[in-house]
């Protein structure tokens, strides 16, 4: 039989691209109408929806260079980075900036005789002529960098992943750099963040207004789905039933990491490993919701930890916003969660609870909030569960999973968890 592709390929939901990769016109089809534009690209979304997939997707691996940002990272780094993937190699120059901070000096690997750079596609002689520069720049200096660019003739995408674990100092740094970088070079970004508004580069610097497009990866709509399954049932010869088709649809939250190990183990259930040489019906016995309970409880002990380590904020403090916080968030409904929480909203929910809701100003608890990334970085909490957007001052769930994985959670279990259930009780002994 021609064309035997395995189930796991077809639903790969880690390295690489599905082989059931839908291309959706309000993102796909956005996204190659602005390479086009000639302006920076930010893929937004929900943890695990397909911000990688998009861009893999529609670039070559000769387009683009990338890198993956570090929670620690200041400008400085995030630029000698940059001209590492570029290809440059960099040691610390004796040589001071105007403010006294060490210069970098750069070199640049010699490729064989007559060939070109693996990294940039500079040639011998070209590489040559850069090293007898003896190049050395301000790290900090985003003409600096620019101009070593423009010296390796540099014309490929530069790919951020993981913007969103940067210090928000960092983030703010480098949108003021991407600036510079559109004004005075050609030299495009593709930054690739976990959050929900579109005009979050834009909020740290009103002046990239119009020199970015923002392309929502989040959404996957019901014609989007219908369009994975049935590049599924055509790659495994299956005809998923109508019904699994339809619970899926209506139970995974929009989660399309869900969808496809739900597909996965609908295929497994039925000993489907590959192509069949026959067409089977798949998923008219699956019970949907189980399934998701299933696969979400494998989760328990990264959200448990999550809940706990995020109780505990940076150190110990008087008023313990942070197990607040997680008091509100498991207390609203996931429709409101889904729309974002509102920061007024979340401390009326605290002050209905809290020992010393009189201290509780709105200022110390957005303080907090603006925060709560860093926290969870902190905390090692990959992919982080929500965020706090300071632009419409709410805390937003950017991991689709947590939104289920609350449905089926008892309240007291995660109080406990959540070092809250001691003064719930005192709370409620001083009411009565």
């Amino acid at each position: 039989m021609e064309n035997i592709v395995s189930a796991s390929d077809v639903f790969k939901t880690s390295r690489g691209l599905p082989l059931n990769y839908v291309t959706r016109n309000h993102a796909d089809q956005r996204f190659i109408d602005a390479l086009t534009e000639d302006s920076h690209l930010v893929i937004h979304g929900s943890s695990k929806q397909g911000k990688t997939s998009l861009r893999k997707s529609n670039l070559n691996d000769e387009d683009y260079i990338d890198l993956t940002c570090s929670n620690n990272w200041d400008l400085q780094e995030l630029h000698i980075s940059i001209l590492k993937e570029a290809g440059y190699s960099i040691t610390i120059s004796e040589s001071k900036t105007i403010k006294g901070k060490g210069k970098i000096k750069l070199k640049f690997g010699l490729p064989f005789v007559g060939g070109p750079s693996a990294t940039a596609g500079v040639g011998y002689e070209k590489a040559k002529q850069i090293n007898k520069k003896n190049l050395e720049l301000d790290p900090n200096d985003v003409n600096d960098v620019i101009r070593a660019l423009k010296e390796i003739e540099f014309n490929r995408y530069i790919v951020i992943e993981d913007f969103h674990y940067l210090p928000e100092e960092t983030q703010i740094d480098f949108s003021i750099a991407l600036k510079a970088f559109h004004e005075a070079s050609e030299i495009c970004f593709i930054v690739v963040g976990v959050w929900l508004e579109e005009d979050r580069l834009t909020v740290h610097n009103g002046d990239l207004t119009g020199r970015v497009i923002s392309i929502n990866a989040d959404l996957w709509t019901d014609g989007d789905l219908d369009e994975l399954f049935y590049k599924s049932e055509a790659l495994l010869n299956v005809s998923f039933a109508e019904n699994f088709k339809t619970n899926i649809k209506s139970s995974c939250n929009g989660s399309i990491f869900l969808v496809q190990q739900l597909c996965h183990k609908a295929c497994k259930d039925q000993s489907i490993t590959s192509t069949v040489s026959s067409t089977v019906v798949v998923g008219e016995e699956f019970d949907v919701v189980s399934e998701i309970r299933s696969l979400l409880d494998n989760q328990n002990s990264r959200y448990y930890k999550f809940i706990t380590d995020f109780s505990a904020g940076f150190d110990q403090t008087e008023l313990e916003l942070y197990k607040w916080v997680l008091f509100a968030i498991i207390n609203v409904e996931n429709s409101v969660l889904e729309k974002g929480l509102a920061a007024a909203a979340i401390r009326r929910i605290i002050e209905t609870k809290h020992p010393k809701k009189s201290s509780i100003s709105q200022k110390k608890l957005v303080q907090a909030l603006r925060k709560s990334v860093d926290l969870q970085v902190k905390s090692r909490i990959q992919p982080i569960v929500f965020e706090y957007d300071s632009n419409t001052t709410r805390i937003k769930i950017v991991d689709r999973s947590f939104l289920l994985w609350l449905e089926f959670q008892d309240h007291d279990c995660l109080y406990d968890y959540a070092d809250l259930s001691d003064e719930l009780k005192t709370t409620i002994v001083s009411e009565i």
